[in-house]
């Protein structure tokens, strides 16, 4: 990373700091995100590709979705009112 000057106008400088604030970052890290987004720089897709790569497949005999959702919730709401009468 190099460092660069450049100016703001007084707008500017008040939303990148409004900005910076709400998120919990610098505001060079604003700036930052800014620029990488206008420009279509995406970093950080490279490395979430990466995580998806090496968890791909490491549980083979887990179930899918809907059957994990049906064993942690049991029997459905349907059935449990089925079994009312209703």
């Amino acid at each position: 990373m190099k460092r660069s000057q450049l100016y703001l106008t007084e707008e500017q400088r008040a939303r990148i700091g409004r900005r910076a604030e709400d998120a919990g970052v610098s505001q060079a890290e604003v700036v930052r995100q800014i620029l990488d987004e206008a420009l279509d720089i995406d970093e950080g897709s490279a490395r979430r590709l990466a995580a998806v790569d090496a968890t791909s497949g490491i549980l083979p005999k887990a179930p899918d979705w809907p059957e994990w959702l049906a064993s942690v919730r049991g029997r459905s709401a349907g059935d449990r009112l089925r079994e009312l009468g209703l």
